[in-house]
């Protein structure tokens, strides 16, 4: 039994690990080409984050002694990791509860008299051995990496990774708990993703306003951040460490009570259903391609739009009391203003369009994740028998992303506008509008990466598109710190996409993420063609 529920999280765990290893080999690498050699220098350098982290303080963890390697692979790789491992961990929740039981497999394993509890237990006990084999991976990428220019301590980097790996076995576990609640797969991811978000904007609010330090210690991912273990001079966060392990353990029983109280592939907690009295006709609607698809996918959207919306009104709201602080370091002023006169506008348009860039990306993995599953369930095969063409498929998928990052996009400038005017701070509707719209060709890059992956590899899908993302932010962050030829950033939909809110839009960059997304869609449908449904 935990030998195969161990194997049902292989792709997630070679997608994920490779991340996890990549990481922190390139950031090794970017130090050494970057920081210098001598005292001055490395100085020089730390101050140099030090003002680039106020700037990424919705991505990153406050710096710590970034003037040496260690410090700093801790900083910008292992820093990362937390948000990049938020999406394995809810995929796995979903998958485990409410993917297995739509396929079935549930019943099968208590036919064979295995208890409850017992599944409860494995599923957690396998995604935690998985999660081990990723960390020890991403430990030795570490060291290794390290080890070519200035060696770190093995002790300091075991402490890191024994955070990193109790964060993802608390997500999961957490994620677990809130899919006992739903009744769908859709509906487990949906929730899952709602709850990271909360716990992680519960941690980043307290990076930029001490006061709310206390309110942070709620999130794991501000247990995680505790540690900082692998720079000179670092500690264990212990209080962090407990408070994992009791979250882990409590969140399990809790699942575990819940999977005994409730039905096969149904929620925990359900309203009582009335006999019907007749035969209701179905929406017309609904008898559209896209309107059919959208309707499933309703959950993943509605979550999704909430959380940008939310995260929207955050993001301008926390400016009013940063820009204050951020204007007292030297060079910040220029930096928020960008040649205009506002720096409280320079702020909501870097951080919150910043922020809005990973958050569309996320939208559309969910999407991919919901396609994948289509496939994996039989929903595919069932929807082909209509019987309908294979083109059409990948037709309603395209318009179904289309219309659903729209709507995100349009709900989460909408509440950073009424929000900054609410709070004296008008934003230009021209300059917001030219920045929103051409978020939707960049979300829509990664939809079409995400159809040819589900398309041709669908248990592996997330996966792939996770190290596809990955790869393309790596791509946009990394040619400056290791003097690679400007093309190198080009490459990349995170630079395509571009600043079109202070430099206008960047068309070069249009082209080209409308030409990847012709080009990703086009070759799923050929894919569609060709492969075996269900194989």
């Amino acid at each position: 039994m935990l030998r195969y529920a161990f194997r049902l999280h292989r792709w997630g765990l070679v997608g994920f690990a490779t991340i996890m290893v990549l990481s922190p080999y390139f950031q090794a690498g970017a130090f050494a080409q970057s920081a210098g050699t001598t005292a001055g220098q490395r100085a020089a350098f730390a101050h140099e984050m030090s003002a680039l982290a106020v700037q990424l303080s919705y991505l990153l963890p406050a710096p710590y002694r970034v003037d040496t390697l260690a410090g700093y692979v801790q900083w910008r790789a292992w820093g990362t990791l937390s948000v990049v491992i938020s999406v394995w961990a809810v995929a796995a929740a979903a998958a485990a509860v409410r993917g297995d039981e739509e396929k079935q497999l549930v019943d099968s394993w208590l036919a064979a008299r295995v208890s409850r509890p017992r599944l409860v237990a494995s599923r957690l006990t396998s995604f935690g051995a998985a999660a081990l084999v990723a960390v020890v991976a991403a430990s030795l990428a570490t060291v290794l990496s390290a080890a070519r220019s200035e060696p770190v301590s093995v002790a300091g980097v075991s402490g890191k990774a024994l955070a990193l790996w109790l964060l993802i076995v608390t997500l999961f576990a957490l994620c677990s708990l809130v899919a006992q609640l739903t009744p769908s797969l859709r509906g487990a991811q949906a929730a899952g993703a709602g709850l990271v978000v909360v716990l992680y904007l519960c941690d980043i609010v307290a990076r930029s306003q001490h006061s709310f330090d206390g309110l942070s210690w709620v999130s794991p991912f501000k247990w995680y951040d505790a540690t900082d273990a692998m720079a000179p001079g670092g500690r264990l966060g212990v209080p962090g460490v407990g408070l994992s392990v009791a979250t882990i353990l409590a969140a399990g029983g809790l699942t575990a009570l819940a999977f005994a109280r409730r039905d096969l592939r149904g929620p925990l907690f359900s309203l009582p259903i009335q006999a019907a009295t007749r035969d209701v006709p179905p929406f017309p609607a609904l008898a559209w391609p896209v309107a059919r698809l959208l309707y499933r996918q309703r959950w993943t959207l509605a979550v999704w739009t909430l959380i940008t919306a939310l995260v929207a009104v955050f993001m301008v709201t926390l400016a009013h009391g940063t820009v204050e602080s951020l204007l007292s370091l030297p060079g910040m002023r220029a930096f928020l203003t960008h040649g205009s006169s506002d720096p409280y506008q320079g702020f909501i348009a870097t951080f919150w369009f910043g922020t809005a860039e990973l958050l569309i990306a996320g939208f559309a993995v969910h999407l991919v994740s919901g396609w994948a599953t289509d496939d994996t369930e039989g929903i595919l095969a069932a929807v082909l028998s209509t019987p309908r063409h294979r083109w059409a498929v990948i037709a309603e998928r395209a318009g179904t992303a289309v219309v659903g990052i729209t709507v995100v996009v349009a709900v989460g400038s909408l509440a950073a506008a009424i929000t900054s005017a609410s709070l004296g701070t008008s934003l230009d509707a021209a300059g917001v509008f030219r920045a929103s719209w051409p978020l939707i060709p960049f979300a829509l890059t990664f939809a079409a990466a995400g159809a040819v992956a589900s398309t041709r590899w669908p248990r592996a899908a997330i996966g792939v598109l996770g190290v596809l993302a990955f790869a393309s932010f790596m791509t946009a962050d990394l040619p400056p710190l290791m003097n690679w030829p400007g093309w190198v950033a080009d490459l990349s939909v995170f630079q395509l996409y571009g600043t079109p809110l202070l430099t206008g839009v960047f068309w070069n960059g249009l082209w080209a993420m409308l030409a990847i997304v012709a080009a990703g869609f086009g070759a799923a449908t050929l894919l569609m063609q060709q492969r075996e449904v269900g194989s």
